[in-house]
């Protein structure tokens, strides 16, 4: 698994949310994806930027520090 790393795009400052007394990091668009897949109201346009953001960064198409910002956006619009 040594080229694993090599997909993974880490940001230059981790993400920390932090809900209902539970604190998640996340350092990569790939892990953007895995907490996105775990969200509610993945119906509402902050979380559907996010996963489009985070699929692009993975494939190339945009830089990492693009899908943190995405993925900020998202968690303080899925705040419940």
């Amino acid at each position: 698994m040594e080229g694993w790393n090599m997909l993974v795009n880490r940001w230059g400052k981790p993400l920390v949310l932090e809900r209902d007394g539970l604190r998640v990091t996340i350092t990569s668009a790939e892990e953007g994806v895995n907490w996105l897949a775990h969200e509610p109201g993945q119906a509402n346009q902050a979380w559907k930027h996010a996963w489009q953001t985070c699929r692009a960064v993975h494939e190339g198409r945009l830089p990492a520090e693009e899908a943190r910002s995405a993925v900020l956006l998202a968690a303080a619009n899925s705040r419940h």
